[in-house]
């Protein structure tokens, strides 16, 4: 028994180096009940109770109190999480830095520097790095750079600096140190270098030329290769496009495959570029097809490549997951008969998401034909249709603004005013734009708003207030400012943010209690026990999740209860990103827009979002409800942002294969005390 102890010990001190941060160490949150009041505290928004946590004589206490502070960004805890970087016990320590991470101000940087400086505990050294890559200013970039960490650091460098250019803090040293880490022999020294070029297009387009020697020195299985495709995607030199077609054509990753085809985008107007994207239609993995549909979709097509297209439509006419992108191109290069015919004939033959995925074809049409396909998309039964009826006259308004504004704003309101979310969500910005303001839109945004409420309605709710902001005048204005005083946070925002752009001034929404959640069941939560199993049927396949109840408790408690209740049967993954992420999870609505009717709070977690990880979808901070996601790749921008609070341990390759309105045929719960 010592034997193993001390296994897990050594393991859990040295993770392997550039791989990402290890979960929490396990604290028997669900047997101490000094724990579950803090996780009580985190879950009531009580920064008092946390902070009086710190000051416990007891490290384990103290540690709880840090990790639940990271969900709460009260700067005033921020002295004495800083004091508690030097504590003696890891664990404490650790939550500290975790908890500083998440925190809206770079004054703990010198504290974490100097504490960096000496530190020797490859955890904390990690964690101090993530600290402050999220939270340093340029000086403290260039500081990181200058302290002389250990090769094993490279990897967490790499990615912090990442994080500084994200929120907009570059330095040239940095970007040096980045360019010469894209060739390092550290696996996830190169690939989180390379990260940091694929997400930041001002890096990427200064140093295009040894994007490209490192890209040309990759083996076809370097996963790093994906990012700096990305990277060159930010760029328009058609030097590149073989490049990027051989990359197309010879990766063996499927998310390669699916960067390569994205930046090809571009570079359209390059012969092989189209040509590799048509023959990337029969790609074996349907996500690396659809993205080279997608991207076709935005080519001028020759007489050749428009006849081999409707060719391929012919002979593959059941993916209508490729097709619709394709009668997008279809549409704009001058196939318009072969578009109108398909959607009819899917409106009568298909279910509603393969018709609602080809509307957007119809934007470019400006006839009496698609006119009344429009019209009587608008008015479907499926809200799913409406909103691909809606997504086409968008595109239709951005791509050329009709003379007769009026018939665009006649369709645009009468998808309002159904007042769904999912079209208000594409409608009210829409709306917003001033050819519609003398036709009475602010008086049609402000009477739909009357009618929504939280929780069920909050992204309806919140995208009327931007429109109403930018409209303004006195339709405008008395919504915002009842909007004010909401008892969600984020319909105080929208409305200050609105009032803002309305009156060109600084408009502060007054702090009001967080609405009720659902509390904490330490029953439940004991039954289900540290590391419960969801298990997801899916039409693909099964895969199986674990999950984190220590770490995310509220959130644990709450997605098993509704896959115990059956909630999530039969519910569609509406939205797959290729090399993003697949999501899920709404039963009540199906389209993205639907909840349980209770919001959860966000749990900020140490689980990084990597490839497999489970997170929770949200509207902004603690709007979390029944949605999920799981990545397809790494994805670390979204850390601190989303709850993530579990993994995927089987079924990966099930992950890769879902697609948009696959389902879930059924979820179970495996209790950790049952395996």
């Amino acid at each position: 028994m010592r034997a193993w102890l001390f296994v897990l010990l050594v393991f859990w001190a040295f993770p392997a180096a550039g791989q990402p941060l290890p979960d929490r160490p396990a604290d028997q949150l669900l047997s101490r009940p000094a724990l579950q009041a803090l996780a009580e505290a985190q879950t009531a928004r009580d920064t008092a109770a946390l902070r009086r946590g710190l000051a416990s004589d007891t490290p384990s206490v103290q540690a709880r109190a840090a990790f639940g502070l990271a969900s709460i960004p009260d700067t005033t805890a921020i002295p004495t999480l800083t004091d508690l970087l030097g504590h003696g016990v890891p664990a404490v320590r650790t939550d500290a830095a975790f908890a500083l991470a998440q925190m809206p101000t770079a004054t703990a940087a010198e504290a974490l520097l100097e504490t960096l400086r000496f530190e020797r505990h490859p955890e904390m050294q990690r964690l101090l790095i993530h600290a402050l890559g999220r939270t340093g200013d340029e000086s403290s970039l260039r500081a990181l750079l200058d302290i002389g960490l250990p090769p094993e650091r490279d990897a967490d460098v790499a990615l912090a600096l990442a994080r500084y250019g994200m929120r907009g803090r570059t330095d040239s040293t940095g970007t040096d140190w980045l360019t010469e880490h894209l060739t390092a022999p550290n696996d996830w020294a190169r690939r989180n270098a390379a990260y940091a070029f694929g997400r930041l297009e001002e890096l990427a387009t200064n140093r295009l030329g040894p994007i490209r020697t490192a890209l040309d020195g990759y083996s076809l299985n370097d996963p790093a290769a994906m990012h700096l495709l990305r990277a060159l995607g930010h760029a328009e030199d058609s030097t590149d496009s073989r490049r990027i077609v051989d990359w197309l054509r010879s990766a063996p990753d499927w998310r390669t495959r699916v960067e390569a085809a994205r930046a090809l985008a571009p570079r359209l107007s390059s012969p092989p570029a189209r040509s590799s994207l048509l023959s990337a239609l029969d790609d074996d993995h349907p996500l690396v097809a659809r993205t080279a549909a997608e991207t076709l979709a935005g080519a001028e097509w020759s007489p050749r490549h428009t006849r081999t297209v409707a060719n391929w439509l012919n002979a593959n006419p059941d993916r209508w997951r490729i097709i619709a992108p394709l009668l997008r191109g279809l549409a704009h290069n001058g196939r318009s008969s072969l578009v109108l015919r398909t959607v009819e004939d899917w409106r009568a033959e298909r279910g509603p998401v393969p018709y609602a995925a080809a509307l957007p074809a119809l934007a470019p049409l400006d006839t009496a034909r698609a006119d009344t396909l429009l019209d009587a998309a608008l008015r479907h039964d499926d809200v799913r249709v409406a909103a691909g009826a809606v997504e086409a006259l968008g595109a239709r308004w951005d791509r050329r603004r009709p003379d007769n504004a009026s018939a665009t704003f006649r369709r645009l309101t009468t998808a309002a005013r159904r007042g769904d979310p999912a079209l208000l969500y594409r409608a009210a910005p829409l709306l917003a734009d001033s050819a519609f303001a003398p036709l009475g839109a602010a008086d049609t945004l402000a009477s739909v708003y009357r009618t929504l409420a939280t929780p069920d309605d909050l992204e309806g709710m919140t995208s009327i207030l931007g429109a109403l902001g930018t409209l303004g005048g006195a339709p405008a204005e008395p919504v915002l400012r009842d909007a004010l005083p909401h008892p969600h946070h984020a319909v105080r925002q929208a409305a200050a943010q609105g009032l803002s752009t309305a009156l060109d001034t600084t408009v502060t929404a007054a702090p009001t209690p967080l609405p009720d959640t659902p509390p904490l069941d330490w029953d439940a939560l004991q039954s289900l026990g540290p590391h419960p199993r969801l298990v997801l049927e899916t039409t693909r396949g099964s895969l199986t999740l674990e999950l984190n109840t220590e770490q995310a408790p509220q959130t644990v408690q709450a997605i098993t209860r509704f896959a115990r209740e059956d909630r999530y049967d039969g519910v569609p993954f509406h939205r797959v990103v290729p090399n993003f992420v697949v999501q899920g999870g709404d039963f009540a609505r199906r389209t993205g827009f639907g909840g349980p009717g209770f919001f959860l709070r966000t749990e900020r977690t140490r689980i990084g979002h990597r490839r497999g990880t489970l997170g929770m979808a949200s509207a902004g901070t603690d709007t979390e409800g029944s949605q999920f996601f799981v990545p397809h790749s790494m994805q670390p921008h979204l850390d601190g942002n989303y709850t993530s609070f579990g993994r995927v341990v089987d079924g990966m390759d099930v992950v890769d294969r879902l697609r948009v309105n696959d389902r879930i045929t059924d979820a179970r719960v495996v209790p950790t005390r049952n395996r």
